[in-house]
């Protein structure tokens, strides 16, 4: 699969929100959001470590906006604050 940048860039900024939640102690890891969430944990995990292969699942994107404030627009396009 042909993964574009943009895309690679929206995985990347996903894990680094996550690792900030993380460093800010709102969460304990990547196990916290997939348990809150029900979802597979491995698939977080092969698309952290494969970015350019790999693409993270919309609903995931809305979570982090819904659940941790988030900002959307920083989230798709890199522009503004990572929080609302």
């Amino acid at each position: 699969m042909n993964i574009s940048q943009t895309a690679v860039e929206i995985n990347n900024r996903f894990f680094l929100a996550v690792q900030t939640l993380k460093d800010q102690k709102e969460i304990r890891g990547l196990q916290t959001l997939t348990r809150e969430w029900q979802i597979n944990r491995w698939n977080l995990i092969s698309v952290r470590d494969e970015p350019s292969k790999r693409v993270i699942k919309v609903e995931y994107l809305t979570y982090l906006v819904r659940d941790y404030k988030i900002n959307a627009e920083w989230l798709l396009t890199g522009f503004g604050k990572m929080f609302k």
